[in-house]
């Protein structure tokens, strides 16, 4: 692509190599003075968000830095990060990390906001006015986060998954930023795009409109992905990867997402699974759980972002069968370990079974609500489709 331009959907988004450069600037444009600067310690030891710092300080800000945030967002992270900002009288917000970071600090902005001291009293409100504004800058290619409205926690009382909503107010989306990403959290997260993208699909909550987003983001996924595994600072690669991600999170933000994301949520979160690796686990099983319960047009629509041919003899199940292979396929080329490989058994994973109905993507799964046996079978040919 070779150059930075910006679009506007769910938050205004600078997109491309060097995107994440100006940092210090779109800053102080914003009206940021005190900076936290939200992120893992992983990548400040790497360098990464320390680049941001960096900017942020050249620019004039002072900056505190945050780099509590660790995977699933758990609550008690983003409590500490609230009171973190409260004591240092901070006045804006850049995160810089993968989703689980971008959602600690939607977390922050929203009780800092509220001007309150924990998310779980904010679980289930409309988004706020934002108080304080938040610049999100992704360093993987998954999530969505950066473009997508909701926040994905982990409630420390409850171990459940909550989606309270608080936007971005900026994401400078830089691929540069994920050339250090590891080849199988470049997997699991590139896996979580064709999630989002493919479950939008399907679900219940049809949109046209999403769906143009949702289709180039699985074409863009199924060309690039593994070259981006394989060749991590492939410029195109890269590029092309970070597109789809933030494709599939506008395709999120219109449409949501399916049982394949109540299953991440609930087992792989009960069990601390990267979140994209969960979702990756749920998505073959999804496709054959749509024909039961779903539409053969949105499962057609499917495969033909796949580059699936399907012909008027095939009906829904075969439709599926062909986007469940290719997926599997897909994911062995890729090398993602199976639930088996990991260590867990079908009991463990049937644990699960009681909290999908707490799920915030339950919801707008086909056929929903299930009984306990429906899930359950779910569950099954989740563990056994991918071995």
């Amino acid at each position: 692509m070779n150059q930075v331009y910006y679009w506007n959907r769910v938050c205004p988004t600078k997109f491309g190599t060097g995107a994440s450069e100006t940092i210090g600037d779109d800053a102080k444009a914003m009206g940021f003075s005190r900076v936290m600067l939200c992120t893992e310690q992983a990548l400040m030891d790497f360098g990464i968000a320390t680049k941001v710092q960096e900017r942020l300080k050249d620019a004039g800000l002072e900056v505190f830095v945050y780099a509590a945030c660790v995977p699933d967002a758990p609550s008690e992270v983003c409590d500490a990060g609230a009171a973190f900002a409260r004591e240092n009288n901070v006045d804006g917000i850049v995160a810089v990390g993968g989703g689980s970071t971008m959602d600690t600090a939607k977390a922050v902005g929203i009780i800092l906001s509220m001007g309150g001291t924990t998310i779980a009293d904010y679980y289930h409100i409309p988004e706020p006015e934002h108080k304080i504004r938040l610049i999100a800058i992704p360093t993987t290619s998954g999530t969505g986060s950066e473009n997508s409205p909701g926040a994905v926690i982990r409630d420390a009382e409850t171990g459940r998954k909550e989606i309270p909503v608080y936007k971005a107010n900026l994401a400078l989306v830089d691929p540069v930023l994920t050339y250090t990403v590891p080849a199988s959290v470049t997997a699991a997260t590139g896996l979580d795009v064709l999630a989002h993208a493919a479950e939008a699909i399907t679900n219940r909550n049809f949109n046209a409109y999403g769906n143009i987003f949702a289709k180039e983001a699985i074409r863009l996924t199924m060309k690039y992905l593994k070259t981006a595994c394989e060749k991590p600072d492939d410029v195109e690669a890269r590029e092309k990867m970070a597109f789809a991600s933030n494709l599939a999170g506008l395709a999120m933000a219109e449409c949501g997402c399916s049982i394949g994301h109540t299953f991440s949520q609930t087992f792989a979160a009960m069990n601390h699974i990267p979140h994209g690796l969960g979702c990756a686990w749920a998505l073959p099983s999804c496709m054959t759980y749509t024909a039961r319960y779903g539409t053969r047009e949105d499962l057609a629509e499917t495969a033909d972002a796949f580059g699936i041919t399907v012909s008027d003899a095939d009906d829904a199940e075969a439709i599926a069968k062909k986007i469940a292979d290719i997926l599997v396929a897909f994911m062995k080329e890729l090398k993602v370990v199976s639930i088996k490989e990991k260590g867990y058994t079908l009991e463990d994973c049937l644990k699960a079974t009681e909290l999908f109905q707490y799920d915030a993507a339950y919801a707008n799964a086909p056929g929903t609500p299930l009984s306990d046996d429906e899930i359950r079978a779910y569950i099954r040919e989740t563990y056994e489709m991918y071995q």
